[in-house]
């Protein structure tokens, strides 16, 4: 018998918990909107894909941020550093109340001022992946401080006790 994607035996909750064990960063996806002002979600989804040209994907679902990128062809990826936690719960949902992020504006997109690291990404390709979009971007521009990480495992927030 053939395999078939279709046919696996994984439920959802098994595989989240499974998954779950991968320690990640956490960054915002960044992006502007039509009014010309910074949007942007937590994403865990980012990864390095090639270093000769520099480039970069983002895995999003369909939402606001998804389509702006789409629109604009163009993302900003900031990760967070590990006292920065309140950043990643605001850009997931739970918005802090009079509390504005400190964006500093790249040539095409905003990134966050305080970041551990920031990339400037100019979409290269759209991959659609069962029910997410792969955004490859190539890296305009980046930068980076010293600190540690913000990372996400077993489904919580962690920093290292040290980092480089």
């Amino acid at each position: 018998m053939a395999y078939s994607p279709a046919s696996s035996a994984v439920d959802a909750a098994r595989f989240r918990r499974s998954v779950s064990r991968f320690a990640t960063g956490i960054a915002i996806v960044s992006c502007m909107d039509d009014a010309q002002q910074p949007q942007g979600m937590t994403i865990s989804s980012f990864t390095s894909v090639s270093l000769d040209p520099p480039t970069v994907l983002v895995s999003l679902r369909p939402g606001r941020t998804h389509a702006l990128i789409r629109k604009r062809g163009w993302y900003g990826v900031s990760v967070l550093a590990g006292d920065q936690e309140p950043w990643s719960r605001h850009f997931s949902g739970k918005p802090l109340q009079g509390v504005d992020a400190a964006w500093s504006v790249k040539t095409q997109v905003p990134v966050l001022r305080d970041a551990l690291a920031w990339f400037e990404c100019e979409v290269d390709s759209v991959l659609q992946v069962h029910d997410h979009t792969l955004f490859v971007a190539r890296v305009v521009d980046c930068d980076h401080v010293s600190g540690k990480p913000l990372m996400f495992y077993a489904s919580g927030y962690h920093c290292p006790e040290s980092a480089g």
